[in-house]
C-alpha cells in the first residue's frame, strides 16, 4: 500500500519504519512542532522523508488546498496519524482511499482526546488503553476501531511504563491495523454502538504536577506516577523554599496511626525513604530532588508545602 504518515512522536516514525519493513511504501510525511518531551523532532521527520525520497511538510494546514493538492498527487491509499495538533476535516481524510488511521492512547470510546493516559493513571483506572482507529472528521477520537490493546495499571506503574509499552505497541498495531483493511471478512468496532459515555480529556501541564498535600497519600502517588519522566514531573516546595522535584513515590503501608500536618516530614520508612503526611495516610518518596542538591531532610521539623513561600 501507498501510505501517508501524518503527525508527530517517534511512535509514528517506527510506524512508517514497521510498514516499509511490511512492504509498504511511504509516499508522503507531514509533522509539526514537536513538544518538549518527544523523543522525535522535526528534524527526524525530514531525514526520514528524505531517506524515503518522500514530499516533506513541517507544520501545513492540512486541510488546506495546497495541501490536499500534494496528498492528492501523493496518491496514497491510506494515511497514519499520531499527535496531529488539529481536526482533520472531511476533505482531507477523503483524499487517500481508505481515510486516515489514527493511533490514539486512550481506552475508546470512554478515554478522548488529549493526555488520556494520564488521566487515566490519576482516576485510578484499571488500564491504559491503545486503539487505532478511523479518523473522524466531525468528533474528536469517534471512528470504528481497527486495533487495540491495553496494559494494566498498578501503583507500580508509571507514566515512563506506558510510554515504553508504546514503544513496541503502536507500530505492531498499525501493522496488524493495515492487514485488516486487506480482508474482506474484517468488521472494526462501531463506537456508536458501545453505550459507553465518552470521558472528554483535556491537555495537562507542568504547573498541573503541583502536590495538594491536603489530598489523601494515594491521590498523590497517582499525581506522581502521571507526572514523573520523561514529563517534567511532581512537585512541592520544601519548607515553602526549595523546589522539590517527585518522581518515584507510593502510599505507604505503617503498624501505627499518625497525627501530622498534611506535607509534614515524619521520618525514614524501614527501607530509608522519606515518610510524608497527606490529608489522609502516608506518602513514601523514593526518590525526588532538590534545586540545588542535597538529599531530603527526615525530620519531622520540615514541611513540604504545595507553594512557594516568598522571603
Amino acid at each position: 500500500m501507498r501510505v501517508a504518515l501524518l503527525g508527530r512522536t517517534h511512535w509514528l516514525l517506527d510506524a512508517g519504519q514497521r510498514a516499509m519493513r511490511d512492504g509498504h511504501q511511504i509516499v508522503l510525511v507531514a509533522t509539526a512542532a514537536a513538544q518538549r518531551e518527544y523523543r522525535a523532532k522535526e528534524d527526524d521527520f525530514a531525514k526520514f522523508a528524505a531517506g524515503v525520497s518522500a514530499p516533506f511538510h513541517l507544520s501545513p494546514d492540512v486541510n488546506s488546498e495546497t495541501f490536499r493538492r500534494a496528498l492528492t498527487d501523493a496518491r496514497a491509499d491510506i494515511a497514519v496519524s499520531m499527535n496531529w495538533p488539529s481536526l482533520v476535516r472531511h476533505e482531507t481524510c477523503a483524499i487517500p482511499r481508505d481515510g486516515i488511521l489514527n493511533a490514539h492512547a486512550g481506552d475508546l470510546p470512554r478515554y478522548r482526546g488529549n493526555a488520556c493516559p494520564n488521566w487515566a493513571i490519576l482516576n485510578g483506572e484499571p488500564h491504559i488503553g491503545l486503539c487505532i482507529h478511523a479518523m473522524d472528521p466531525d468528533e474528536v477520537d469517534a471512528g470504528p476501531v481497527y486495533v487495540r490493546r491495553r496494559l494494566p495499571l498498578d501503583e507500580t506503574i508509571y507514566i515512563g511504563d506506558v510510554y515504553r509499552w508504546m514503544d513496541t505497541s503502536v507500530p505492531e498495531m498499525f501493522s496488524e491495523a493495515l492487514e485488516h483493511l486487506g480482508c474482506s471478512d474484517f468488521a472494526p468496532e462501531d463506537q456508536t454502538k458501545s453505550g459507553v459515555v465518552p470521558l472528554r480529556c483535556h491537555p495537562r501541564r507542568p504547573e498541573d504536577g503541583r502536590v495538594d498535600w491536603s489530598a489523601p497519600a494515594e491521590t498523590i502517588g497517582r499525581l506522581v506516577r502521571a507526572s514523573s519522566r520523561p514529563l517534567a514531573g511532581a512537585f512541592a516546595f520544601l519548607d515553602g523554599q526549595q523546589k522539590v522535584t517527585i518522581w518515584r513515590a507510593r502510599p505507604a503501608s505503617l503498624d501505627y496511626e499518625i497525627l501530622a500536618v498534611p506535607g509534614q516530614i515524619l521520618g525514614r520508612s524501614a527501607a530509608g525513604n522519606i515518610l510524608v503526611a497527606g490529608g489522609s495516610g502516608v506518602l513514601e518518596i523514593e526518590e525526588a530532588e532538590i534545586s540545588g542538591g542535597g538529599p531530603l531532610p527526615a525530620s519531622n521539623r520540615h514541611r513540604l508545602t504545595s507553594t512557594k513561600v516568598e522571603s
